[in-house]
């Protein structure tokens, strides 16, 4: 890795912890030149635009998104073992982040604001969706689920499930949702699950 390179991955790193505490909306040149002891021009000429800064942010974070949850997860034998391992991952993720998850704070950001920003924000809520819709379909194949259910439908379910437990366990502070949350995904399960 070049040196610009090596520049470029700590403003990143540090774009996407300001990200997860304040929102997405709230990193700016400036700010973020502050926080990485970086001059707002030597900072500029990496992105070019808060615009773009943002962007390259969000990609950041799917990167680590896909290497720290949905691979590992993939590594798991398909079926139900694999969608827990990736609603473990989704959840160890989430903490390792100081504010929380960065695309559900993006999303309210975002949802009403057309862009560019927003548009990779759709394409990438759009792909993670379609993960959980594929982990239902390799759960079908692997025999864990029936072969009526409806896909979408689980990959509904299941990130609702993910938001519920977002919401509670970063704003609420409640001592009991990963109990409650390993409860909710045990019942969902079960609704899919192929009779023996």
């Amino acid at each position: 890795m070049t040196r610009g390179e090596d520049t470029k991955q700590t403003i990143l790193e540090s774009g996407l912890d300001m990200a997860s505490q304040l929102g997405l909306e709230a990193v700016s040149i400036g700010g973020l030149a502050k926080k990485t002891d970086m001059s707002k021009s030597g900072l500029f000429a990496h992105f070019q635009s808060k615009e773009n800064l943002q962007i390259e942010i969000l990609k950041h974070a799917a990167d680590l998104f896909a290497a720290d949850v949905v691979v590992p997860a993939l590594k798991t034998k398909a079926g139900t073992g694999r969608i827990e391992a990736l609603v473990n991952n989704w959840i160890r993720w989430t903490d390792m982040l100081t504010g929380g998850c960065i695309f559900v704070a993006a999303s309210t950001d975002f949802k009403d604001r057309p862009g560019k920003v927003r548009d990779v924000l759709l394409r990438q809520q759009e792909a993670w969706i379609d993960c959980l819709r594929r982990m239902a379909q390799s759960a079908i194949a692997s025999g864990d689920f029936r072969e009526d259910i409806d896909c979408d439908q689980f990959a509904f379910e299941l990130y609702s499930l993910l938001l519920g437990f977002h919401l509670y366990y970063k704003l609420l502070n409640n001592k009991d949702i990963q109990e409650h949350q390993r409860k909710a995904l045990k019942r969902l399960l079960d609704d899919y699950q192929r009779s023996p």
